[in-house]
């Protein structure tokens, strides 16, 4: 036999309190949790628990990470190190637009390669 709820008055929908949802969704985050399950425990439909999850990690961003190349070579260290003595020059700044709409300034006489990296760095965050 099916159970039926009735709802009268004006307020036709239910308020969850955040403790109550956050409890549901720490139980939703277990290895092994079924939405579907907790869902029919709490009187629920699974896409309001997935639609609370969206709501908490929208409020609350996971830090990300970048990807990141590690270049072993002598060259490139001997170039680094050059690159940290060498005084900071009041030369000309050029100003890059990248397609993601973020902008760089960098010294006309930057090498190629750090150009690059620098870039890419931008363009993936």
């Amino acid at each position: 036999m099916a159970r039926m709820e009735i709802i009268s008055g004006v307020e036709r929908r239910r308020r969850w309190p955040d403790e109550l949802k956050m409890t549901i969704l720490a139980e939703a985050e277990r290895p092994g949790a079924r939405i579907g399950q907790i869902a029919r425990r709490y009187d629920l439909y699974p896409s309001q628990i997935r639609g609370w999850r969206k709501e908490f990690l929208a409020s609350n961003p996971t830090p990300q990470f970048l990807p990141v190349s590690v270049v072993d070579t002598a060259a490139s260290i001997a170039s680094a190190r050059a690159f940290e003595r060498r005084e900071p020059s009041p030369g000309i700044l050029v100003e890059v637009s990248l397609r993601s709409g973020r902008g760089l300034k960098i010294p006309a006489d930057l090498d190629r390669g750090t150009l690059t990296s620098l870039i890419k760095c931008v363009e993936a965050a």
